[in-house]
């Protein structure tokens, strides 16, 4: 038999790129250049479990608010993101964005375990230091921010939560990437034959979720397809599922309205 050493080659290629991708390097980016913002807040640090020094900004709701934790993309930092939670904090909710461990003013490396101690760590601040309950707590994860999110939903009791251009699970991801950069469908099955160290699960355990859910994505968003988000929403059916248009991946123009109007009608229930 004729040994194929081009076909070889190209697998061992893939392969290698399908690890890389696995791999912290290529999951997180963090940026250590905080942008100040003149809008009014209160920056706060706290500490994990295991002793890492967090940074977060906390707008403080009005009377009779929730107050929202808002877990971030994969890039940048909290001042990347944080005009977007203006106007919800204008309308009176409050907001609590923190950067997790290697991002920002946050002390640590990033990796999947450790993102989840952040996120309980901001939860436990909020439920200690400014006594807020999880009952008025609002989740909001956006992108890996949602695999965030997802996980620390099932733990706790809260209001309500937001998955915004999140994806089902790293794989799917990894699945997805290698499509868009070979543009050859039969190349996005060898992710399969390699395990992935961060996993981000969220299809796995959103039917887990028993809050008000809503799962919110954008058509034409290029770097997380919208199928995904109709994947997550099969398993979680009770969730309003909303799909907008002309929104990139970190572009909110279109989304926010939807989740001021799910937010909204969360507050007056």
């Amino acid at each position: 038999m004729k040994i194929s050493w081009k076909r070889i080659f190209l697998s061992i290629i893939i392969g290698c790129y399908i690890i890389l991708f696995s791999c912290t390097n290529n999951i997180y980016f963090p940026s250590k250049e905080v942008y100040e913002t003149k809008y009014p807040h209160e920056n706060v640090y706290f500490k994990t479990i295991d002793g890492k020094k967090l940074n977060a900004w906390y707008v403080p709701p009005k009377k009779d608010y929730p107050i929202i934790i808002f877990s971030h993309g994969n890039g940048g930092n909290i001042s990347y993101f944080f005009d977007m939670l203006i106007p919800v904090a204008n309308m009176g909710y409050g907001v609590f964005i923190y950067d997790y461990r290697g991002y920002g003013k946050s002390e640590g490396f990033p990796f999947e375990k450790g993102l989840y101690k952040d996120a309980r760590a901001a939860l436990n601040f909020l439920n200690n230091e400014k006594n807020i309950k999880s009952e008025n707590i609002i989740l909001w994860g956006l992108s890996i921010g949602g695999g965030v999110t997802s996980q620390i939903a099932i733990e706790n009791d809260f209001k309500a939560v937001i998955l915004q251009s999140t994806f089902t699970n790293t794989k799917d991801m990894g699945k997805a990437t290698l499509k868009r950069a070979t543009k050859k469908d039969w190349m996005q099955n060898f992710v399969y034959l390699f395990p992935f160290i961060q996993k981000f699960d969220n299809y796995s355990r959103i039917d887990k979720i028993t809050e008000p859910l809503l799962i919110t994505h954008s058509m034409d968003d290029s770097m997380i397809p919208y199928e995904q988000a109709i994947k997550n929403h099969s398993k979680a059916p009770m969730a309003e599922f909303v799909l907008v248009k002309n929104d990139d991946h970190n572009d909110y123009e279109n989304s926010l309205p939807v989740i001021v109007d799910f937010l909204e009608k969360i507050r007056l229930k």
